[in-house]
């Protein structure tokens, strides 16, 4: 896409905690197998994930399992102020937070 545009995606999340657990049985997503126990705790406050002109994209990952797991997991993640800022033209930005793997959208 040639256009000129500005795309922003914008995400803010004020003072949000998550609590998530995943039993021993299987749990599946985008791709991913996670078997185990898996705890993510999680407080973010002012988390900002901008991506402006053409073909850019930013992505803000925190307290999350990508790809593969098959052990047991307990990620726990307490931050402020996180910015992803992502300009220009064909332009990549992952911030990974208490992420466990590898990202396969930001290799």
């Amino acid at each position: 896409m040639k256009s000129c545009a500005i795309t922003a995606t914008l995400a803010s999340l004020l003072g949000l905690t998550l609590f998530a657990s995943v039993p021993a049985a299987l749990a599946q997503s985008e791709g991913g197998v996670i078997r185990g126990n898996t705890k993510i705790n999680v407080s973010a406050g002012n988390v900002n994930t901008i991506a402006t002109g053409s073909n850019n994209t930013a992505k803000t990952s925190i307290g999350s399992v990508k790809g593969n797991s098959r052990e047991n997991t307990n990620i726990t993640v307490d931050v402020k102020n996180v910015s992803n800022v992502v300009s220009g033209r064909g332009k990549k930005g992952c911030v990974n937070i208490g992420t466990k793997g590898a990202d396969p959208d930001c290799n």
